[in-house]
């Protein structure tokens, strides 16, 4: 199955509703309009509509992460800034 972009989802979004939710109907329409480059199958166009129902998105959601480095890198001043103003806190 060809990888498609977000833009080709939503055209084949807007002709599956203009084709009155005919899957078959739509992949004519999007061959019609676009005749160069790859074409969505039926069953293509039908994930995409199930998967928008599903998740309210249109393409994967990218998972969030936390970031590996929270704020800035300790410098060494800092530290031992912290150090010598804390003494217990240092070993």
């Amino acid at each position: 199955m060809a990888k498609f972009g977000v833009k080709e989802y939503c055209e084949m979004l807007l002709f599956y509703g203009e084709c009155g939710c005919k899957a078959k109907s739509a992949t004519r329409l999007y061959r019609d309009r676009f005749p160069e480059g790859p074409h969505p199958t039926r069953q293509t166009i039908l994930k995409v509509i199930k998967h928008l129902r599903e998740t309210d998105c249109v393409t994967s959601q990218l998972r969030v992460r936390r970031p590996r480095n929270v704020g800035r890198k300790a410098q060494s001043e800092d530290v031992l800034e912290y150090a010598l103003t804390h003494p217990q806190s240092s070993t």
